[in-house]
């Protein structure tokens, strides 16, 4: 029995620990499309006129950004995720 058992409890470790990602990697993969959402709704706000709500959803996004920073630099790596916080903060300075 220990010979099948502990081969089975290897395999397992090995599967959870090549798949694992962080816990804030997790969130931000959730959260990330949401953001993107938001964005795409500011523009469409912004391009027609309603500069109160393209605010509003330009605000939650920077918010989101702050929150979930660290997870989303681990899941894309490559994203200049400091220029975009700087963009976001300086839409948000200029137009709002």
């Amino acid at each position: 029995m220990k010979r099948l058992l502990l081969p089975l409890i290897a395999i397992f470790a090995l599967s959870i620990s090549v798949n694992a990602e962080s816990y804030k990697a997790g969130v931000a993969r959730i959260q990330w499309p949401k953001m993107r959402r938001l964005l795409e709704n500011a523009s469409v706000f912004l391009d027609n006129g309603d500069i109160d709500t393209a605010c509003s959803k330009l605000r939650e996004f920077d918010l989101l950004l702050g929150m979930n920073f660290e997870g989303l630099q681990e899941l894309y790596p490559n994203t200049n995720w400091f220029k975009m916080k700087k963009t976001s903060n300086e839409a948000l300075k200029n137009y709002c």
